[in-house]
Order: structure tokens, then sequence, then C-alpha cells
């Protein structure tokens, strides 16, 4: 039976209310690109239909804010707290989401929910930290496997696993990816030097695993805080130096 680590420790009601929310998002069907774009045009024009469309555009990709949270849940921040981030992030997304510009909604969304996540567990980082591997033996006893296959409800046939994204299976927004915002970000990527080339590519996985600013620090020996400066100096140049408004909200 496939296990997931939730972060820290669930309660009986956290739990409860985890296998709710997420025997609830279960529900939701996904949407064309058709669908995505007219929602969008709905959102940006604002009015009495932008309300209804935002909850529509939001409530089809909450899975997607679930399986990118269950990256993070090795951090010290409860699943409920990543989930919660995230859907924040999604719903930024949304509210500048145009359909129109060739970009699936999940693909464009990415960086706003994997921003919102990453500042939750680098604020819970900076108020304590252990060293890499190694965690306080509250968390050793305390934090438990919650089974992804086990129904979320008595009767039920969904579980956990249906609605997290498979590893192993290729995004379906990885094309995509590869083909606009990748091509066009290492195009700009030549107005950088070698320091901010490497923080760049490693924080936003440019032929490698994603990092962290506190990882990327730990590889390159600088402060965590450093690592943010020179990221932050490097999207000012490539955002200057692209007309790109993908690209451009990709790097915010």
């Amino acid at each position: 039976m496939k296990k997931i680590k939730t972060g820290k420790p669930l309660s009986e009601r956290e739990s409860e209310s985890l296998n709710l929310y997420l025997n609830e998002i279960g529900r939701e069907t996904l949407l064309s690109d058709d669908e995505e774009k007219l929602l969008s045009q709905q959102i940006l024009t604002g009015g009495a239909a932008a309300d209804r469309a935002l909850n529509k555009l939001t409530s089809a990709n909450l899975r997607f804010v679930v399986s990118v949270a269950k990256r993070y849940t090795d951090r010290g921040v409860a699943i409920l707290d990543l989930i919660s981030e995230g859907n924040i992030g999604l719903m930024k997304a949304a509210l500048s989401f145009d359909g129109n510009r060739g970009l699936r909604f999940v693909a464009y969304a990415e960086p706003f929910v994997r921003k919102a996540i990453e500042a939750a567990v680098n604020a819970q980082s900076g108020i304590f930290r252990l060293p890499k591997g190694e965690r306080s033996p509250e968390e050793r006893a305390g934090s438990h496997a919650f089974s992804v296959d086990a129904p979320l409800q008595n009767g039920k046939n969904v579980s956990l696993l249906s609605v997290l994204a498979d590893p192993a299976a290729a995004r379906p927004d990885k094309k995509v990816l590869e083909t606009s915002v990748k091509e066009e970000l290492l195009e700009a990527m030549t107005v950088l030097n070698e320091r901010e080339r490497n923080v760049v590519e490693a924080f936003y996985g440019i032929e490698q695993p994603h990092l962290t600013f506190a990882e990327i620090g730990e590889k390159m020996g600088l402060k965590r805080e450093r690592v943010r400066q020179i990221r932050n100096t490097a999207v000012r140049k490539l955002s200057r130096n692209t007309t790109s408004d993908m690209l451009k909200a990709y790097l915010e």
C-alpha cells in the first residue's frame, strides 16, 4: 500500500477535514481549452459573471494544487496548510490568466502556486530550521503515514491516490512549458552572469530538479537571503530582456 507523508502529524479532526476536502474536489470536472479561454475572458472582463467564472476555473484545478503541495510535505509544514497557501496562489493566477495567449491554466498557474507554497515553507524554516535530513524527536515520534489507497469515505471509491498526480506519469502541461516558456527563458538568460544563471536554472528547474532558496544556498555556499537577492536581480534582467508576457508571468 502506497503511503504519503503529510508533514506535521494530523489530528483526527484534521484527517477528517482532509478526507472530506479531497473527496469533494475529486468530483470536479476538468475543463477543456475552450472552456478555460471563455472563463478567463469572463474574469478579465469583470461584471456579474466574473465571480462565477473565477470559482469554476479554480475549482476545476484544485487537484493540481494538491499535486504540487504533495512535493513539499517533508518541509515541516502540514499538508493542509500547504494546500491552503497553494489555493491562494491559484486564485491569484486565475485573476490574471488570459486563455487566448496559448497556455493552459495549470501551466500558467504553476509558478503562482509554487511561490505561495514556498513562501509558507520559507516562513516556517525561518522560525525553526534543522540541518538537512534531520528531524526533531517530536516529528519522528508523531509524524505518520497517510494511506493514499484507502477510501476517503466509507462506501466511496475515491481515494487520495486518485486525485494526486502520478510523479512517474508525464505532466499534461509539460509539453506546453517546454515549447513556450522554457525556450523563451533560455533565450533571455543570455544577459545573466554565471552565478545568476546557476540560481535561475536551479530555482526554475531548468534541466535539473527544482530547488528552494535554502537548498540552492546550501549547494552554492550562500545564505538563503543572498540567493533570493540574486534571483530577484536575475528576474529583473530577464524581464527587461523579453517582450513575452507569458515569460514575465512565469517569473513572478
